[in-house]
């Protein structure tokens, strides 16, 4: 093993590196490192800096560098690794060095680490496990549900309790610091009736009963509830942790902020990789041929559409052939209409995700929209006229061009909000579709705009 002073050295150099940004090179200076000695550089950082840096390493390497790790910070720096990176440590760790690992996350935590292994290995693991019964019942939740998110087991306290006899509880029991934002009130069948904060408890007298500074009107969400909805329930009402219940409102966990605002980071960056035709698990380190087959199938799904584009203007062939300057136009039209599809869409896409709006909204936001499209065709419409007036030298042809592209971007903003209610509407993700189908529109309906108005105003001059 090196001496202190040359670990301390290295470590100095890491984290200048990482204060750098610069990973990679950190990563490389922890590799020349036995795994011992990598895994008290490791131990050293926080185990956010930990987690990146390991991820630079090889696999080998990695599982080699949690195992020789304290659990504790073994434990922490595993759940901090991505999704993939921490699947694979997992798999390549020993069931009782795996185990001894889970046993010092929240169960939550826990649960989510066993989510992604095989059934096999999860039973081994959770075998072996001192907090096998919460991890358990955790796993037999939709993960992307509450249940599945959630600290199970919360400690709740009596409304006839005074605030000394709340504050001797938690001095004896010293509870979890992830469930200890609110004191959470039941009754004698454990149905949550209120909550206090602890700001609450420290400023009350010590003889006052927690039913008298309790909030009756406790936001909980169930335990079935999407993910999703525990999050914008936690935004919406500045929550630090949501209570979740069962059908007899019944106590039953709770989901922490630092939880949500990973689902929040997750759904986001899920939504925009369906708007782009992405697969949600791809990232910037995959392999070549891995990410060019994800993205295949979209643009194979994408051809017919641009197909279909085609087709509408072959069927102008003698409007082309007399009038070659509406082929120059086109691009113009096409880029401005699926602009302006795709800022209503995404605009109309978060907010259905955000609940911002729902169902109901569809025609208030309609017309909105609509009025949106009508007010930029009009100035890009006479923007295009003028352009096709000074470059060909023609009136008619300005008004020709002015007119198809304030056409489209009617339709523009008409489909970029039709299709994402309509796809919500019979329970599709409208982000995982709604950009194919509104480009689809708009390439179509602007080639036709503008050659059918081609063709009807210009066909008794030049055809």
């Amino acid at each position: 093993m090196p001496p202190v002073q040359e670990l301390d050295l290295v470590l100095d150099q890491v984290r200048t590196l990482l204060a750098q940004g610069q990973v990679e090179e950190a990563a490389n200076l922890i590799s020349a490192l036995r795994p011992v000695d990598a895994a008290d550089v490791v131990s050293a950082l926080h185990p956010a800096d930990g987690a990146d840096v390991l991820e630079e390493l090889d696999p080998a390497d990695r599982a080699e560098v949690v195992e020789e790790l304290e659990p504790e910070v073994g434990a922490g720096v595993l759940i901090e690794l991505d999704e993939d990176e921490r699947t694979d440590v997992a798999n390549r760790l020993g069931v009782e060095a795996l185990s001894e690992l889970l046993d010092e996350m929240a169960p939550d935590d826990a649960a989510d680490v066993l989510g992604e292994l095989d059934e096999r290995r999860v039973e081994a693991a959770l075998s072996e496990m001192n907090q096998e019964d919460e991890v358990r019942e955790l796993l037999e939740h939709d993960e992307e549900s509450a249940g599945g998110l959630m600290i199970p087991h919360v400690v709740a306290f009596r409304q006839s309790m005074t605030v000394q006899q709340s504050i001797d509880f938690l001095r004896r029991n010293k509870p979890d610091e992830e469930t200890s934002y609110y004191l959470f009130v039941t009754d004698d069948a454990d149905r949550l009736i209120g909550v206090v904060s602890l700001r609450q408890l420290v400023v009350a007298e010590p003889h006052t009963r927690l039913g008298d500074i309790m909030n009756p009107n406790v936001i909980a969400a169930d335990v079935g509830t999407d993910q999703e909805e525990c999050a914008r329930l936690l935004a919406r009402y500045d929550l630090l942790a949501l209570p979740i219940v069962d059908d007899d409102r019944k106590l039953v966990g709770v989901v922490t902020a630092d939880d949500l605002f990973d689902v929040l980071e997750e759904e986001a960056t899920e939504d925009i990789y369906h708007l782009a035709n992405l697969d949600a698990d791809e990232d910037v380190y995959d392999s070549i041929f891995r990410s060019s087959r994800r993205r295949l199938a979209w643009l194979f799904l994408n051809l017919p559409t641009a197909m279909l584009a085609a087709f509408v203007v072959s069927q102008f062939e003698d409007t082309t052939r007399v009038l070659p300057w509406v082929a120059a136009f086109a691009p113009i039209i096409n880029g401005q209409s699926g602009n302006a599809g795709i800022q209503t869409l995404t605009l109309i896409v978060r907010s259905l995700a955000l609940g911002e709006i729902t169902l109901r909204d569809s025609w208030r936001t309609l017309t909105r929209e609509a009025a949106i499209g009508v007010v930029n065709g009009i100035i890009f419409g006479v923007c295009v006229g003028l352009l096709g007036l000074l470059w060909q030298g023609s009136a008619v042809i300005g008004l020709v061009a002015g007119g198809a592209i304030l056409l489209n971007l009617i339709v523009a903003a008409l489909m970029g909000t039709i299709v994402p209610f309509g796809l919500r509407l019979i329970n599709v993700d409208p982000a995982l579709a709604s950009g194919v189908i509104v480009t689809t529109f708009t390439d179509v309906m602007g080639s036709l705009c503008l050659y059918g108005l081609a063709t009807v105003v210009l066909s008794r001059h030049y055809l």
